[in-house]
């Protein structure tokens, strides 16, 4: 096992507004479950799914701030903490399934405001 490498450079693209469709798998599909004090929210599908959550998106400011990350052969998981303009915003664990390319195959994540941005 070694640390994550696919999600940190995800999360940095992702923060800059970069495009992150290409660092996907052309069979990427995606599971994630979004918490917030007025309840969950969950998001599935595949590749033009993903582009629609991406479009419902409010990122300014976010950032993703990696506590703990490992690598165990094709599959990354990270947990960590989000902010907007430096405010604790909350925390969030990812799990990545990469292809031979290095893209993501599979991505679950979920993330929670219910710690009050406390880092994980």
């Amino acid at each position: 096992m070694s640390s994550a490498t696919f999600l940190p450079g995800y999360f940095e693209s992702l923060d800059e507004g970069q495009d992150i469709m290409p660092m996907l798998a052309p069979d990427f599909t995606f599971a994630l479950l979004w918490a917030t004090p007025e309840g969950a929210r969950e998001f599935a599908g595949g590749f033009d799914d993903w582009q629609g959550y991406m479009d419902q998106r409010s990122p300014d400011g976010q950032r993703h701030h990696i506590s703990k990350s490992l690598r165990d052969g094709n599959v990354e998981v990270v947990t960590g903490w989000t902010t907007r303009h430096g405010e604790p915003l909350g925390t969030f664990t990812f799990t990545v399934e990469l292809d031979e390319e290095d893209r993501a195959r599979r991505l679950f994540a979920a993330r929670t405001e219910a710690f009050s941005g406390v880092p994980f």
